[in-house]
């Protein structure tokens, strides 16, 4: 393991997100926490993301750049070889970092040997920077340890973990590749967390892998729980020999009006579970006027209407948007 030279990596790979990069960078360069490197993988981006970070002028900063798109996994396991720090905390482009949050984390951390991994809670906004609703994560290890062989409880730009070597992303994994990670530390027992303080604000926006990519995130997300299944039976699973090529084309690439459908459900559900019933009711009706039917949307409309019910599901589903 390479000397510390610093006491956090933050981690960023980025293709596309021109209008909000700048904006992203300088959210990391601004901590409170200056102790840093700040690694930045240009995933061969068509426009001069290089010219965009050496106007910072920051000595911190590590540019690379790939040749050819190499992916989000294979653009991290870059990123952690050329890393010379305790931590890494990752950070995902078009996404903002609060001032105080590597700070927090790496404290946290510190006072906190057994943890391997923490997160935090998240702010949604949108394309604009209009805040959609706040996302509350799980604190307590025990109950993300139950949690998250159903479905992963933590955001991934949110998070901190120790640079140890002892585990990484797996190559394999060309999404859920954070999914995978946390299977892997909690099948072996390993406490990972949340923070509840709110560190980051996510951008929901409809050029990002979870809309454009949703049908292979969710199929790699389905081979992460198969192998965590393996791993409990078995002792070990079969990532070394599994056949992961009979998925890259499953799924395939959203059409255009599939991707806006997903982004209009997912932005409405938010809407809803906020309970910002006015806002979701004027949002679907946009949809609707702009893209047409859609029986998901009514339904998320019908039930604007009925707060007391939505608040009752909130309870019963444990939902922790506010």
């Amino acid at each position: 393991m390479k000397e510390n030279k610093s006491k956090v990596t933050v981690l960023l790979s980025v293709f596309g997100y021109q209008e909000y990069i700048s904006e992203t960078i300088a959210s990391i360069l601004n901590q409170t926490f200056k102790d840093i490197e700040f690694i930045i993988i240009d995933d061969a981006c068509e426009y001069n993301l290089e010219k965009v970070v050496n106007d910072f002028k920051d000595e911190r900063i590590i540019y690379a750049r790939n040749q050819v798109n190499l992916g989000l996994t294979r653009s991290l396991i870059k990123g952690i070889g050329l890393s010379s720090s305790k931590y890494i905390a990752r950070q995902d482009a078009g996404n903002i970092s609060l001032p105080d949050r590597i700070e927090k984390q790496y404290d946290f951390l510190e006072e906190n040997p057994g943890y391997y991994l923490i997160g935090s809670s998240i702010s949604l906004i949108d394309e604009t920077g209009d805040r959609i609703c706040d996302e509350i994560a799980i604190e307590d290890p025990d109950l993300i340890r139950k949690t998250m062989p159903s479905y992963n409880c933590l955001f991934h730009s949110t998070i901190m973990f120790r640079n140890d070597g002892q585990y990484c992303y797996r190559e394999k994994f060309r999404y859920s590749q954070d999914y995978d990670l946390y299977l892997r530390l909690v099948s072996e027992g390993i406490d990972i967390g949340n923070l509840s303080d709110i560190l980051l604000k996510e951008r929901l926006s409809e050029g990002s892998i979870t809309f454009n990519k949703a049908g292979q995130q969710n199929l790699y997300a389905d081979i992460a729980q198969l192998f965590y299944y393996e791993r409990l039976n078995l002792g070990k699973d079969s990532y070394p020999v599994y056949d992961f090529e009979k998925i890259v084309n499953a799924g395939g690439k959203n059409k255009k009006e599939e991707v806006f459908n997903f982004f209009c459900r997912q932005k409405s559900y938010y809407l809803l579970f906020a309970l910002k019933v006015k806002k979701l009711r004027k949002y679907i009706r946009q949809c609707f006027s702009g893209h047409g039917f859609d029986f998901k949307l009514l339904g998320y409309y019908l039930s604007s209407f009925f707060p007391f019910i939505i608040k009752k599901v909130r309870k019963i589903k444990n939902i922790r948007i506010r």
